[in-house]
């Protein structure tokens, strides 16, 4: 997950965004207006593309997220493909949200990918969780 911009701004433009995930041949609303039940409570989600905020073109993108695919499935990882977006659409970016995580390992991964941050999701709340620290920057409900 990367957008360059002031870190209050980031970090809001984190919380909202809308993502979804396709589990058993179905889009899930993980997050946004209207949600579905989870595949995996608590989910992670994070992506490979653009590490550090920084834009790459999209076959060096797509590339790098066959190799965050491609480990996931050697590490016995349940894990569906992923999809975050802004509110307005004018951004967009796949990742994958994964099961069996807890917010250390989720981070972990996120860091190996130069990720910022990963998306933390349960029932009712998505937690954006710096990668770096661990911390929790943004807390809002799943729906909204």
């Amino acid at each position: 997950m990367n957008r360059v911009r002031g870190d209050d701004e980031l970090w809001d433009t984190y919380a909202g965004a809308h993502i979804s995930c396709e589990a058993d041949g179905h889009i899930v609303r993980v997050r946004g207006p209207e949600v579905d039940p989870l595949p995996s409570d608590p989910l992670f989600v994070l992506t490979a593309w653009n590490p550090g905020g920084v834009d790459r073109d999209r076959e060096t993108n797509d590339e790098a997220e066959r190799v965050l695919e491609a480990e996931l499935t050697g590490a016995g990882r349940a894990w569906w493909p992923a999809d975050g977006r802004s509110p307005d659409d004018s951004w967009s970016e796949p990742g994958v949200a994964v099961a069996g995580l807890d917010r250390a390992a989720a981070c972990a991964l996120g860091e190996r990918y130069g990720q910022l941050a990963v998306y933390e999701l349960t029932g009712d709340l998505v937690r954006v969780v710096r990668c770096v620290d661990r911390a929790v920057y943004r807390e809002r409900p799943r729906a909204g």
